[in-house]
Formats: C-alpha cells, sequence, structure tokens
C-alpha cells in the first residue's frame, strides 16, 4: 500500500526519544536485517533528537560491529543456545520465544522507550504482547506475512505489496507502510544515482549479501571470467564471510577481478557497474535505484514471487541455486545484448525505487511517536 507523504510544517522535536531495535544477523542468516534497521536508525536520527539502542544477539559471524561503528549503542544477547534452521524461521532466535523476550526484559530493566522496532522472522505477537509494557509504541519489519504482529506500525518494503497480505496478520490500528516506494536504502544511493546511469566502462558486479554461506561468489567467478566482454569485475564481500579468503585468492590470479572487503562505499562501486549478478533481498531494492540491472540467484522459496515481480518489470532475470552450471552465462548474455539495443532498463529499475524510501519511513515513524 502506497501512501501520499506530506512534508510535516513542525520543528524537528527537541525533546529525546528513546528507541530500541530487536534484530539478529549471523553466517548462516546473512546481515540483512541488521543493515536494513542501521538505515532506519541513521534516518531517525538525522531528523529528530534520539537515542537508539540495538539489542543482538551473540551469533557467529554477526554484524553486530557494524551497529557499534554506526554510532549507536549495542547491547548483546547471549549466543544461540540452539541450532539455526534456516528453513525453520521459528529457529532464528536461537532460543525459544519466551527465553528471548525474557533476556530482553531483563537487560531493558527500569527503561521505558517510544518505540520498539523489530526486525525478526521468529517474533511474532506473541513476544510483542510480552514486551507492550515497557514501550508506547511498537513497530515491525516483515516480509514473510507468515505470522500474526500486535504493532503500530508495518513496514513490507516488498515491490507491489499487496495490502491484503497482512489483512488479517495486524491490528485494525496498525499502519501499513508497503512497496518498494518504502525500501530502507542509505542516502548515498540517491547520490550516485546519475553516476550510475552515465556508467560507460563495461563492469560486472557480483554481490551476494555479506556473508555467502552457499559461496555462490566464487560459482559465479568461476563462470563468467571466461567472457571477455567485461573490462572490470567487482566483487563484494563481508569480512566475516567463510569463502572470503578462496576469493580473494582468485582473484589475485586474474587482473580484472577486484575483491573488496566489508566497503564503506558500497553505492559508488555499484554505480560503477552495468550488470549484477546478486542475490535477492534487500539489494533488489539498491540495485533499482541505481539503475542497475542483474542476474539474481533464488536462494529460498519466499525470493520466487518478487524475483517473478521484477522479471516481469524487465530489470532482472532469475535462476535457481541449482540452475547456475545451466543457465547463468546464458541469462548474463541476454542482458549483454539487451543493453546495447535499449537504455530503458535504467529507468524501469529507478522507477521502482526511487531511493528516498528511508526518508519516507522515518517521517511515519516520528509521526507515530511524537
Amino acid at each position: 500500500m502506497s501512501i501520499n507523504i506530506k512534508k510535516s510544517n513542525t520543528k524537528t522535536p527537541t525533546r529525546l526519544f528513546n528507541i530500541a531495535f530487536r534484530v539478529d544477523s549471523a553466517l548462516n542468516i546473512g546481515s540483512g536485517h541488521v543493515m536494513r534497521c542501521l538505515t532506519l536508525a541513521t534516518a531517525i536520527s538525522k531528523a529528530a533528537n534520539v537515542n537508539i539502542t540495538f539489542f543482538c544477539r551473540d551469533a557467529i559471524g554477526n554484524s553486530n560491529e557494524n551497529i557499534i561503528q554506526s554510532g549507536f549503542e549495542l547491547i548483546k544477547m547471549a549466543p544461540p543456545k540452539s541450532t539455526i534452521d534456516l528453513k525453520n524461521y521459528s529457529s532464528w532466535l536461537g532460543a525459544s520465544l519466551d527465553d528471548d523476550s525474557e533476556e530482553f526484559l531483563q537487560l531493558t530493566a527500569g527503561k521505558n522507550y517510544d518505540l520498539i522496532v523489530i526486525d525478526h522472522y521468529a517474533i511474532d505477537t506473541r513476544w510483542h504482547n510480552k514486551v507492550k509494557n515497557i514501550t508506547k509504541k511498537m513497530m515491525a519489519i516483515d516480509d514473510l506475512a507468515n505470522r500474526k504482529h500486535n504493532c503500530d506500525l508495518l513496514l513490507d518494503q516488498t515491490y507491489q505489496c499487496p495490502t491484503v497480505k497482512y489483512r488479517h496478520l495486524v491490528n485494525n490500528h496498525t499502519q501499513l507502510l508497503l512497496g518498494s516506494d518504502f525500501a530502507l536504502l542509505r542516502p548515498e544511493f540517491l547520490e550516485f544515482q546519475k553516476v550510475s546511469i552515465e556508467k560507460k566502462e563495461r563492469t560486472l558486479l557480483i554481490m551476494f549479501g555479506g556473508t555467502d554461506p552457499d559461496n555462490l561468489t566464487l560459482q559465479a567467478l568461476a563462470l563468467v571470467i571466461k567472457l571477455k566482454y567485461f573490462e572490470k569485475i567487482n566483487v563484494i564481500l563481508n569480512k566475516t564471510a567463510k569463502n572470503v579468503k578462496s576469493v580473494l585468492n582468485f582473484a589475485q590470479c586474474h587482473k580484472k577481478v577486484f575483491l573488496h572487503i566489508s566497503p564503506s562505499n558500497i553505492a559508488e562501486i555499484m554505480s560503477t557497474a552495468t550488470l549484477a549478478i546478486g542475490a535477492a533481498g534487500t539489494t533488489s531494492w539498491e540495485r533499482c535505484a541505481l539503475g542497475l540491472p542483474a542476474v539474481v540467484i533464488v536462494q529460498a522459496d519466499n525470493q520466487r514471487e518478487i524475483a517473478n515481480a521484477l522479471q516481469l518489470a524487465e530489470v532482472i532475470r532469475f535462476i535457481s541455486i541449482t540452475e547456475i552450471e545451466e543457465k547463468l552465462i546464458k541469462e548474463v548474455e541476454f542482458w549483454q545484448n539487451r543493453l546495447k539495443l535499449n537504455n530503458d532498463v535504467y529507468k524501469n529499475c529507478i522507477s521502482i525505487c526511487d531511493g528516498k524510501g528511508s526518508i519516507r519511513v522515518a517521517n511515519e515513524v516520528l509521526k507515530i511517536i511524537e
């Protein structure tokens, strides 16, 4: 559901707002949830006087250091007590829902919040009900729509997300921010939009999220290195990625491959590419904001619907994780031919995500807590 955003005539409030984020990252679940929460936290902090605290489990391969580097307070929760099964979202907490909410309440003892933001596939209305007494408002970030939420604000940045998706999962008073107009992107993606459209060098970007647990980066590199079309191949990986050393070894053996480990200028690097190979998820909106078409590898069933919608919009071509050897080069060559003939692809991308979503969401957050 897209809503009209009106500029507020009120001045930035002077009183301090206390906001808590409950979100996790790990080697197997990736860093996307933390990164989009950081983006929202940064946008809010630029618009108001806020004190923001992140509550995150100390899981192996987490991105908690990014929170500290961004200038926000981090309170580490205990490491996961149980194994995380990627196909079983309820296991993503690494603890029972009751234990997680109880630990959260213990860590926040004596504190009250204007807003608690939850971005976690394992948390639902039961967790919300247990902590609601310490906060005035609650916000959920989701895209699965597979559980109920007791919240005042819900964000799903999925392209063409329909209202009916959450009709029976939220309260009557819940405000819905739905669609890629609300995609949480850092401001630099707006800054480098023009550069991206004017790019000239034939550069390929390979980026499968921060941790790339399936080592898709190396699989893709081994195939595309045979193509003579690209003058340069940029690869982005987080320093916590378990296969970062093997990718570095590959890059050192091929002059046109450049590995960027945990770079601070991701938008700038992405803006120089003419085509990307990557994952579904948050990076879809980053690519669109920069006018960057892509070949997307679908790694989970819940990604297939959005991948299909973006393919129909002619901004990506997608294949499954089992089709890389058979189809990746064919899809890359499809884009090579398409981009030679038609530059409208860049406009198609930006029409899906203009890069201003973080500003819109931050405005709506401040409205409900003011």
